[in-house]
């Protein structure tokens, strides 16, 4: 099956409907990482810098593989690649519940990060990019990554009391085998070529700017949900009512999509986003500060709102901003290098079980970022026009 010929006549259903699973199964763990790093921390005994270590070492992983992405996306065989990053889904979760040191365990997370569910992310974006309208895929994946997180935050901690870690894994093993039975439907390799016009000089800097804006953002994402779970345990919350906690606010984070993709660009870019980034440092706040359940649950509710408010601006911004598409590419490792960085930074700089210390952190990342972006956003052009294959 060649990209081309996709493009050229009516998507199948099907075709759109694997990569939506795929993309699915390959976000799922970076989604659900706070429930997930505290069943490591539950099974294994870890403190907060080994967590930081282990989170930040799957998504530097996934970080590695969209880097590399541009040299083997092109070039490699895609039904082969997907299905060598589907046996080290399957077999790193299942290796995960039988390691005894904190160094294999590190190991095995990092090689699932980069050769299991990051080569499968990238793979399935790329594939999603050279569709004839790809928003729409998107927005559809997106909304069933929010269910599917929804869903995980609940049941991680049920599959906990009853199987342990090993359930756990179990699950996230067998769903990574679901992907064997849509490797038929991926193209053997890509068939396409975007033709794009390049940037005005003096924009020539916004893209890589914009870039550098999502990656400070991404750091103060993933520096405080990573150990969400954690800042919850240690307010005296059970691991299930944090989980059923993180899975409401998951849903309320995609209303945060929604409201993106119903109000567009009418107001502009710059008024949603400082909106949604001063509403984070906000929810930081009352992370660091108040313990009370009430809190917690807005908190997280709020974060996750904002997340996803201010993430397809972000994205659109550069977009706009690259006319000659060589920085969209590296969006994935923009997000996936900013959330490793996050944990480590937070776990390099906390003392003890001081969880609250992410909060404090990420709220200052988030009001950096403000700073940061505000001018950019001034300067992206109001229209670019781009002609992708006569498409």
């Amino acid at each position: 099956m060649a990209i081309g010929a996709i493009k050229k006549q009516k998507t199948p259903e099907t075709y759109i409907a694997s990569l939506i699973w795929l993309s699915l199964v390959a976000a799922l763990i970076g989604n659900i990482q706070p429930i997930f790093l505290g069943v490591l921390a539950e099974t294994f005994s870890l403190d907060g810098k080994q967590l930081g270590f282990i989170g930040g070492a799957e998504l530097g992983g996934s970080c590695l593989a969209s880097l590399s992405a541009p040299y083997w996306f092109p070039r490699f065989r895609l039904r082969r690649v997907a299905f060598v990053a589907l046996i080290v889904g399957v077999a790193g979760n299942l290796i995960t519940s039988s390691v005894t040191e904190y160094s294999q365990l590190l190991m095995i997370r990092f090689t699932i990060g980069f050769l299991g569910s990051g080569v499968l992310y990238a793979m399935t974006l790329g594939l999603i990019g050279q569709l004839g309208n790809p928003d729409r895929v998107i927005a559809i994946a997106i909304i069933f990554q929010v269910l599917s997180l929804a869903v995980g935050m609940a049941a991680v901690p049920i599959l906990m009391d009853r199987w342990q870690l090993s359930g756990v894994t179990a699950v996230l093993a067998l769903l990574f085998c679901t992907g064997f039975f849509l490797l038929h439907l991926l193209p053997e390799r890509l068939g396409i070529q975007s033709v794009r016009e390049a940037a005005p000089g003096d924009l020539k800097f916004l893209p890589g700017a914009l870039l550098a804006s999502l990656i400070v953002f991404s750091v103060g994402l993933g520096g405080v949900w990573a150990f969400m779970e954690r800042i919850g345990n240690s307010a005296g919350f059970s691991m299930v009512d944090i989980g059923n906690a993180l899975a409401v606010s998951g849903l309320v984070g995609g209303l945060g999509a929604l409201v993106a993709a119903v109000l567009g660009t009418r107001l502009g870019r710059l008024l949603p986003v400082v909106f949604a980034l001063l509403l984070q440092v906000v929810t930081c706040f009352i992370l660091a500060t108040r313990s009370d359940w009430y809190s917690y649950l807005l908190a997280i509710a709020l974060f996750n709102f904002c997340w996803n408010l201010t993430l397809p601006y972000l994205m659109g911004a550069i977009a706009a901003a690259d006319p000659s598409g060589r920085f969209m590419v590296l969006i994935p490792a923009a997000q996936t290098g900013g959330y490793a960085l996050g944990p480590m930074l937070v776990g390099l700089i906390m003392v003890g079980e001081g969880y609250q210390t992410a909060a404090w952190i990420s709220m200052g990342v988030f009001f950096g970022c403000l700073i940061m972006v505000v001018p950019l956003l001034r300067k992206i052009p109001p229209t670019v026009v781009v002609q992708v294959d006569g498409v």
